[in-house]
């Protein structure tokens, strides 16, 4: 069952290599086997065609707007429209997914996805920082470790970020990956991040 995810959803080189980057990373990670595994690969392979088609996406009426380019930062797009588009997407697969399920952690969630036996929780956030570096995510990634308490020690967080970037969007791969949070000595829990680019210029932009 290894390539169970990989056999659900076809996949570019990019994202093949994407998806198996994250899972190596995964390897040893408390909880990561057996159906838990299973699906779990297969949620990663929903994110990271999530995040390809966002990177992609061009604004269109009022879909994405959320990722267009912000002049007025007093003025930036909630997190909250990421929350609902991330849900939407997997509304649309066979994950079933609820949104602000209360009591979890002493928290209400963001994105519940119940399976039989276990459940995933998606944390979702905001950078406002001007500059992304590799630790704007790490602070929300405690938050979404958090979620898992009561449950499978594997988590997600979805970061919408709203940095400003000359020349451009990152390449996707920079924007898929793992931290580990360590609890206690025997309690490690373990949040793949995707971190969603906003405040975006068009290619066409760039030439001026």
């Amino acid at each position: 069952m290894d390539g169970f995810a990989l056999a659900q959803v076809p996949l570019s080189i990019v994202e093949q290599k994407m998806v198996n980057d994250v899972r190596k990373k995964l390897v040893g990670a408390q909880d990561y086997e057996g159906k838990v595994k299973n699906w779990f690969d297969l949620l990663v392979v929903r994110l990271c065609k999530f995040l390809t088609f966002r990177v992609d996406a061009g604004t269109m009426k009022d879909h994405f707007r959320y990722l267009k380019r912000v002049d007025d930062r007093t003025k930036l797009p909630h997190e909250s429209e990421l929350q609902k588009d991330l849900f939407d997407f997997l509304l649309s697969t066979t994950i079933s997914p609820l949104l602000e399920v209360p009591h979890i952690a002493a928290g209400r969630t963001d994105i519940y996805l119940p399976f039989a036996g276990f459940r995933f929780i998606i944390e979702v956030k905001r950078s406002t920082s001007v500059v992304w570096s590799c630790f704007s995510a790490r602070p929300h990634s405690r938050q979404a470790a958090a979620y898992s308490t009561a449950d499978v020690r594997l988590g997600v967080l979805a970061t919408l970020d709203l940095s400003v970037r000359e020349p451009g969007v990152p390449h996707v791969s920079e924007c898929f990956g793992v931290i580990r949070r360590k609890l206690s000595r025997s309690d490690e829990r373990t949040v793949v991040f995707l971190r969603v680019p906003g405040n975006r210029l068009s290619p066409s932009t760039l030439s001026n």
